[in-house]
């Protein structure tokens, strides 16, 4: 719903990493990315980023999963 307000240029990259994240991992993805919000090593800016892909990959897994898949 939000993602309305969310800055054009931010949704493109958002995708894109995304799509790189599903193409290397598959179905784990999501958890890839969480696994990276929430390590400590990074700071808390970088885990921001990785928990707001983490929660977008979650929540289009279908989706991204679908578009994967040749036709």
């Amino acid at each position: 719903m939000f993602d309305l307000f969310e800055p054009r240029l931010r949704r493109i990259k958002d995708e894109r990493e995304i799509r790189y994240f599903y193409t290397q991992y598959g179905e784990d993805a999501p958890t890839v990315l969480s696994d990276r919000a929430h390590d400590s090593a990074l700071s808390s800016r970088d885990r921001r980023h990785w928990r707001r892909l983490a929660r977008k990959a979650r929540r289009g897994q279908s989706e991204w999963l679908n578009g994967l898949k040749p036709d």
